[in-house]
């Protein structure tokens, strides 16, 4: 892969350093350097507390999903009437997103699945020998028995299969071997998933990790999985493609149980930009994407989220007003910032007026309003807009600019 140039285009600047042979020497990346996404909003987005999706919305969602370009979508038909009606909606809208549906290692989970006609199939269940021996009284060999019989049986039911073990990163090397091993020889899973359920592993284990999978498992694609209780879930997809895996689960706005998934604008933007992978999805219709889950999920993106939240456009700093300005003027806006927020599908940046605004910035105010003040007045206005802003604890609006300017040429004119 050429790296020339990767880290500087009309869209975006990022460290040239990602790209240096020595920081690239250490990656084993897909042989075709493409990655597929996986989302599982659908899905994971219900497990967070307070979060329901009715079937229309559902059905929004995957539509969205589809126009960003995701590789494939999931549902979890097994949980109720509705998720089975809505999985075979989604499958009659006939989507490039492929539908591959959760279940548990449950044969009547799989028939499940099978019956509404999806393309393939996730066999998940816990793989921690000492959870399931406190609560099931599984041993080693009773875990790999079930996932072995598990993906049997739905590969006899024509579906592609994936294998997903969860809690994997917290059990003894050696059982996780024998475990995927006779996942993929005994029981002939198309893929493979790894899950590190709790957010743990640093991105070098979870590296690691991937390249073990790839040395017992040679020629099987490789899922990555993984939570976000340490806020590590996005470096773990990214340190996971760093290994070899190929597919990454991720989930809009990084919704999912307890500390979430990994966010699929974060994931998308940061093996595009940062890793030089290409992930087939369509960057401008994440922030859209991201709106209208937020907005159905009845959850507020946070302003400072990282890749879509509103302060990565929007400048109110005095300094960073001028330098964002002279760099636009300079033709290269995003020099203050990493990349274009029309590269993510959000219309352009903001300058807003608050405790920390200069002159740079309330000058483009006043060109804004068509009036003319002179450098004095500039600086007596700034001054007022400062202080108006730590009485209001906020941004100063357009409106009461207004005032704050008419205020300015009323002293002056019975001066």
């Amino acid at each position: 892969m050429s790296t020339e140039k990767k880290w500087l285009t009309d869209e975006y600047w990022v460290t040239p350093f990602n790209y240096l042979e020595e920081s690239r020497s250490m990656l084993a990346l897909p042989p075709d350097n493409r990655v597929y996404i996986h989302d599982v909003t659908i899905r994971e987005a219900e497990q967070a507390p307070g979060i329901v999706f009715t079937k229309d919305e559902k059905v929004a969602i995957a539509k969205a999903l589809d126009r960003l370009g995701v590789y494939s979508l999931e549902t979890f038909p097994v949980v109720s009437k509705d998720d089975r009606e809505v999985t075979r909606q989604i499958l009659d809208l006939k989507l490039n997103a492929k539908v591959v549906c959760l279940a548990r290692w449950l044969k009547e989970d799989i028939d499940t699945v099978a019956n509404c006609g999806a393309y393939g199939v996730i066999v998940e269940n816990v793989a921690n020998p000492w959870t399931c021996n406190v609560m099931w009284g599984l041993s080693e060999d009773d875990i790999i028995q079930r996932f072995v019989e598990a993906v049997r049986y739905a590969k006899s039911l024509g579906l592609h299969t994936v294998a997903m073990p969860w809690d994997d990163f917290r059990v003894p090397l050696s059982f996780l071997e024998r475990l995927y091993k006779a996942i993929v020889f005994e029981g002939g899973a198309d893929a493979v998933a790894i899950s590190d359920t709790s957010g743990n592993s640093l991105p070098w284990t979870t590296m690691m990790i991937i390249k073990r999978l790839r040395e017992w498992i040679p020629g099987t694609p490789i899922h990555m999985h993984a939570h976000n209780e340490f806020g590590l879930a996005t470096a773990a997809m990214l340190s996971a493609v760093a290994g070899g895996a190929s597919f990454v689960h991720t989930a809009i706005n990084g919704l999912g149980s307890r500390g979430g998934n990994a966010a699929t604008e974060e994931v998308a933007v940061g093996l595009e930009l940062l890793l030089g992978v290409d992930t087939g999805l369509r960057l401008n219709q994440l922030y859209p994407t991201c709106q209208l889950v937020s907005e159905i999920a009845k959850t507020p993106i946070p302003r400072n989220k990282a890749i879509i939240g509103s302060n990565l456009f929007t400048y109110v700093a005095g300094l960073s007003v001028f330098m964002f300005e002279k760099a636009r003027a300079a033709g290269r806006p995003f020099a203050y910032v990493p990349f274009l927020p029309e590269m993510v599908g959000k219309d352009g940046y903001e300058i807003v007026l608050g405790k920390l605004s200069g002159r740079t910035a309330v000058r483009l105010f006043l060109d804004e309003i068509g009036v003319e003040l002179t450098d004095d007045q500039v600086a007596r206005l700034t001054q007022i807009v400062k202080e108006e802003a730590i009485i209001r604890k906020s941004i100063i609006s357009r409106q009461t600019f207004k005032q704050l300017v008419n205020r300015i040429l009323e002293e002056d004119s019975h001066a």
